[in-house]
């Protein structure tokens, strides 16, 4: 079976010209609602602003470090710094967003006044799962040895909050373990000290008694203890998304290629079926 002269015909430029101008006016529609539907989308969409923070982790000293490799001969840890990875465990995980959660009542900042989630049983396993997957993120960069935090809300004031909150947590938890960890290894050591009668074992006994007293004392301090903060959380004066210039550029362009495809798809049915 032949086909007719016009399928079988080469399009040129002026073909596809006069195939556009044919078409052009569902073409424009199609642009002219798309752009407009993703710019009025866009605009009255939440407007999401991000909250940034930096932290850097303490980092140990040489005494520190002698320190350490001495208590690891008693069977004992060392609880004055902590490593970046563990930092960066503790900010993301669930105790630590519970314990922000509760101590600043978050759950009716994200679930309104009666503190629920539409549809579920309010409990704070919903706002855990309500930061992980809408809001907080925490980012080790290991290049530039600091931890970023950054926290997304649809109010700018909230999400400095939040994210405040989270470092003072932070450093109340830290603090608290590692004063309870001293207090343990110094009552530790002090039943050690009876039971051996090397003088110069006392004496590094006495020496790591002296330490886990200083730690206490530091984490009682507990500014700069685990970590500096680089860079505060602050209130962004700007949003995030939507942005509505990049949205409608986005649209024009899908749509147009749209209409593009509905030109050819249209051309390529008149032209099998040119009796239609």
């Amino acid at each position: 079976m032949q086909k007719s002269p016009e399928c079988s015909d080469d399009l040129t430029v002026l073909d596809y010209f006069n195939m556009f101008n044919r078409r052009k006016i569902p073409v424009i529609l199609i642009v002219a609602v798309s752009v407009i539907a993703a710019g009025l989308i866009s605009y009255f969409s939440p407007k999401i602003y991000r909250a940034r923070a930096v932290i850097m982790p303490a980092a140990p000293q040489q005494k520190q470090s002698d320190m350490r490799a001495l208590a690891s001969r008693f069977g004992i840890t060392s609880s004055r710094t902590a490593n970046a990875s563990e930092i960066v465990s503790l900010l993301r995980s669930n105790i630590l967003m519970e314990r922000v959660i509760r101590n600043h009542d978050l759950m009716k900042v994200f679930f309104g006044k009666d503190g629920k989630d539409p549809g579920k049983t309010s409990n704070i396993w919903n706002g855990i799962r309500y930061l992980k997957k809408s809001m907080y993120r925490v980012n080790d960069n290991k290049r530039d040895g600091i931890i970023e935090l950054s926290l997304e809300y649809t109010d700018p004031e909230v999400a400095a909050d939040v994210l405040g909150y989270f470092l003072s947590e932070l450093t109340d938890y830290m603090s608290s373990e590692a004063k309870r960890v001293a207090e343990t290894n110094r009552e530790y050591l002090e039943s050690l000290i009876d039971k051996n009668t090397d003088p110069l074992i006392k004496q590094k006994i006495y020496t790591l008694i002296a330490q886990q007293i200083e730690t206490s004392m530091m984490a009682e301090v507990k500014e700069n203890f685990a970590f500096k903060i680089l860079d505060p959380p602050r209130a962004p004066d700007r949003k995030i998304r939507p942005n509505i210039r990049r949205n409608m550029v986005l649209a024009f362009v899908i749509s147009l290629f749209a209409g593009v495809f509905l030109v050819f798809f249209l051309e390529y049915i008149r032209r099998v079926n040119p009796k239609k």
